[in-house]
């Protein structure tokens, strides 16, 4: 049975552009090569963290929706444990069943390779607002000692 997945995970905010965008395209293409539907890839950029993972404050977020069988999030997974470049992953299954169909032309509307952020100057790209300063930190775990 086919389902639907979105995949998000976050590497240090100073990986460079070359070593993100391999990373992006080696998991894509787990996706692809066991049979699933890539739908979209959406590069979230950096940000601030809730909490420090592997000595790290700040990290680059990227979304993968995707469409395949449950073996391929298994294999994403695998491939995110081994990869010291990757701080955190979380999959979460949107929908138990889909139209194949239907993905492949929600997947074709959008160009390929392009998310919408690219549109985004760089400069606004890595600026931080306060807003986001404010979620991770209302996000951010009680310490102990409160």
């Amino acid at each position: 049975m086919t389902r639907r997945y979105e995949t998000i995970f976050i590497t240090p905010a100073d990986i460079p552009d070359e070593e993100l965008q391999a990373a992006i395209e080696r998991y894509a293409a787990i996706i692809t090569g066991r049979k699933g539907l890539l739908i979209k890839v959406e590069k979230w950029g950096k940000r601030k963290l809730a909490y420090e993972i592997k000595k790290q404050f700040r990290g680059f977020y990227v979304l993968l929706d995707f469409a395949g069988q449950t073996d391929i999030v298994s294999e994403l997974e695998r491939n995110f444990k081994i990869d010291d470049k990757i701080l955190k992953y979380m999959t979460v299954k949107k929908d138990d069943a889909v139209d194949l169909k239907a993905l492949e032309g929600e997947s074709s509307a959008t160009p390929e390779g392009k998310a919408p952020e690219d549109d985004i100057p760089a400069a606004a790209a890595d600026t931080e607002g306060a807003a986001d300063d404010a979620t991770a930190t209302a996000a951010m775990p009680p310490s102990s000692g409160e």
